[in-house]
């Protein structure tokens, strides 16, 4: 028992410095790039990493961004448990944002106030899961690569809502293509702060996730399956079954996102409303290595980098489309190094087995 418990920290332990080599190396890489733009590293990294912690009002502005990436990066945590991924977080979180924009502009909610909240984020939650659920359909059913379809589904969710804020949705009163303003927000929760209840929603889904992935048999079952089909199968486990059911929950997490963008922060249904969120959320689970606490560093990290490729912008004239290289970067050397990792672990254990 103890050596398995050995093996197992010192797996993690190696993660933990591929994912934290990986982000040095982008920000290495990314410092050539700046120095090639005649840029100061160190300022501009000043700006982009430093400046968003700076102050209670940076603070609220960046868990503003945390929050829908953070969510969503827990629902694809769900997926990658399972080896499936859901790169459809942008389609979805469109999916929930106009669901609660249906519950929120309704005569319903004029009536009730903040009361409708709950029930937007339900609809929402299912219109998210539904979208999602398309793609684990096609899955199961006809063995499609769930990549393809969740990003092919994404440019048919952002061109819907875009028809919804030109049509059936538009507030008349205004020329501008969107929809008319929720009946509430999302409480504040400090004065004079952006920051709202969707922070606490978003760390009560990490909560959610641990104990569903450490406490529950569900969980033991997806990590089973994420480990070997053979002895998933073995055991019982349903492929197809749980292949669906992963994609439902990743999705319903990236509609509550949604949901929580609109009430929270934009108050209206326009157009790009996503933003990067979905594949910021997809970098959260990878640099979190799918661990809750991991996920949640990961998220505050982008969050922060996001307020701070803004400040970084105007101080150094450097493009705010410099997070998104940085990004792919750090993505990018994950994967090698996971990957140089993987086979190295392969080739460890052919040895073994030649040995015995």
């Amino acid at each position: 028992m103890k050596a398995i418990d050995s093996m197992r920290s010192g797996a993690l332990l190696r993660r933990v410095g591929i994912v934290l080599l990986s982000v040095l190396a982008a920000l290495a890489l990314g410092a050539v790039f700046l120095i090639i733009l005649d840029v100061n590293p160190f300022t501009a990294y000043y700006y982009l990493l430093v400046r968003p912690f700076s102050s209670l009002n940076s603070i609220g502005e960046m868990t503003i961004k945390m929050v829908p990436i953070l969510i969503v990066g827990i629902g694809v945590s769900f997926t990658f448990q399972t080896k499936l991924s859901n790169l459809g977080g942008e389609g979805q979180i469109c999916l929930g944002a106009i669901g609660m924009t249906l519950v929120g502009t309704s005569s319903f909610a004029q009536a009730v106030g903040g009361w409708y909240i709950p029930v937007g984020m339900l609809v929402a939650a299912l219109f998210g899961a539904c979208w999602a659920g398309i793609a684990g359909f096609f899955k199961t059913r006809f063995k499609a690569s769930e990549i393809i379809t969740t990003l092919l589904l994404n440019y048919i969710a952002v061109q819907l809502l875009s028809w919804c804020v030109y049509y059936p949705l538009r507030d008349t009163a205004g020329n501008i293509p969107q929809s008319a303003p929720v009946a509430a927000t999302l409480p504040r929760l400090i004065d004079g702060n952006r920051m709202n209840l969707g922070l606490v929603i978003a760390l009560v889904c990490v909560l959610v996730y641990w104990v569903v992935m450490k406490r529950t048999k569900f969980g033991y079952r997806l990590r089973v399956l994420g480990g070997s089909i053979k002895a998933a199968t073995f055991g019982g486990i349903s492929k197809k079954k749980y292949y669906l059911i992963v994609m439902l929950i990743s999705g319903a997490f990236a509609g509550l996102a949604g949901s929580i963008e609109l009430a929270g922060t934009q108050t209206r249904l326009l157009e790009g409303l996503a933003g990067s969120y979905g594949f910021d959320g997809v970098v959260a689970s990878l640099l979190g290595m799918m661990n809750p606490l991991g996920v949640l560093l990961s998220s505050v990290l982008l969050g922060a980098l996001s307020i701070g490729a803004e400040t970084m912008q105007v101080r150094t004239g450097v493009s705010s489309l410099f997070l998104n290289v940085l990004e792919a970067l750090i993505v990018l050397f994950i994967l090698l190094g996971f990957s140089f990792f993987g086979s190295g672990s392969r080739r460890k254990s052919k040895k073994e087995k030649e040995g015995e």
